[in-house]
């Protein structure tokens, strides 16, 4: 199984990111989904043998971390993105994500930028943002054991 533990829009907060990633058993990876890049490389130096993945958000400036990664893991393919350019804040049916997840065959979209966590469903594929770790306090959880992908929103 692979236990990967999602985070968005920290914002400078990652005190409860390490403590979560410290506490939590089995993590294969970690997905940062943006605001703030400075963050996500602060935790890849706290667990230098954890695999961590980023992407820049909006306020993330001067920074050569990609808009967008898909990350293959377990057998599952993983579209990460702040969501910004995908317009998440003003498309309620997140169309332009949606179609740009589609577009590379993602089992699971993730993204932030709302600061509000949502799971929701494309056809097959998960949406899932797993809010702000800053301002909901909120963070998620993908398992991926066999053809099974599950996702969960926590709190901090």
């Amino acid at each position: 199984m692979k236990r990967i533990l999602i985070f968005s829009d920290t914002h400078g907060n990652i005190d409860g990111c390490l403590n979560i990633i410290k506490n939590t058993p089995s993590v294969s990876a970690v997905l940062h989904a943006g605001d703030c890049v400075r963050d996500a490389e602060g935790i890849e130096a706290a667990f230098p043998s954890l695999k961590v993945y980023y992407v820049k958000g909006n306020n993330d400036f001067f920074t050569r971390a990609p808009a967008s990664l898909l990350i293959p893991i377990g057998g599952k393919r993983i579209y990460l993105t702040h969501g910004h350019e995908q317009r998440v804040k003003y498309e309620f049916n997140y169309t332009t994500l949606t179609e740009r997840a589609e577009t590379v065959n993602a089992d699971l979209a993730v993204f932030g930028h709302t600061h509000e966590p949502y799971t929701g469903y494309a056809g097959k594929m998960i949406l899932l943002n797993p809010g702000s770790a800053l301002f909901t306090r909120t963070y998620a959880v993908a398992e991926i054991d066999g053809d099974t992908l599950k996702t969960a929103i926590l709190n901090m």
